[in-house]
């Protein structure tokens, strides 16, 4: 029962002293806000995603009511994946940075492309993403006409359907301003909240008879007065 009462004494005691400190946390908050909105909108480079889907068909023709079978359609989604193995081969890479207004090393290339099965089916969507909006497009149309006939070619089997035509993007995919800053303003709520607790349990000074009594178990004969004064000032305070 002592323990728990000395708990929320503590508790009540903390919150007291984030009290006392709230313009500095506030100030911390603030500060960790307009710093990574800052540095989120004018200092990192701004990067540009494009898109192009491509439609994996292993049939070979339909059934004879013109419904494609599920069999099939289930063949199409696990060629997907594979199809993204092949697409992520260096030589399919090389062939794609050759091709481009401004060659890429493989390596590079890799690192700015992705690809994924939209939603475990048969289409492949092949993203690109590059400080240059005009560039990402490209970069996704190459791969559109390499990748039909290396698929073709490995697969042996079906055949591959561009799906539209990549555009430059006309708003950056990153950085998020917006969630950066809000990042950066709970970071610094945090580090204010940390350093003040961390004070406030380090802190060993008695500030009240009560945590004397609590401290030592011994009954208190009496208080000392507290005379302070300050330099400047005529008046001398006395208890």
């Amino acid at each position: 029962m002592d323990e728990k009462e000395f708990d929320l004494e503590s508790a009540r005691s903390f919150l007291l002293h984030l009290k006392k400190q709230w313009f500095w946390i506030v100030s911390t908050t603030v500060l960790g806000f307009v710093i990574c909105y800052l540095i989120s909108g004018f200092v990192l480079p701004k990067r540009y995603t494009s898109s192009v889907s491509l439609y994996v068909n292993n049939l070979s023709g339909t059934a004879e009511s013109g419904d494609v079978e599920l069999n099939n359609l289930n063949a199409s989604q696990k060629l997907a994946d594979t199809c993204i193995v092949i697409l992520q081969d260096d030589d399919v890479l090389l062939q794609v940075s050759e091709k481009l207004s401004k060659p890429m090393s493989v390596k590079a290339l890799d690192s700015v492309i992705s690809m994924n099965s939209v939603n475990d089916t048969e289409v492949l969507q092949i993203s690109a993403t590059t400080e240059d909006p005009a560039f990402s497009a490209e970069i996704c149309n190459v791969m559109t006409q390499v990748a039909p006939s290396v698929l073709e070619r490995v697969v042996k089997a079906g055949s591959v359907e561009v799906i539209g035509e990549a555009r430059p993007a006309q708003t950056p995919s990153a950085p998020n301003v917006q969630r950066n800053a809000v990042l950066g303003a709970i970071c610094g709520l945090l580090l204010s909240v940390g350093i003040a607790f961390l004070a406030f349990i380090t802190d060993n000074t008695v500030k009240s008879e009560e945590e004397l009594k609590q401290h030592l178990d011994v009954p208190v004969l009496g208080e000392i007065p507290s005379f302070s004064s300050r330099k400047g000032n005529k008046h001398v305070q006395k208890k």
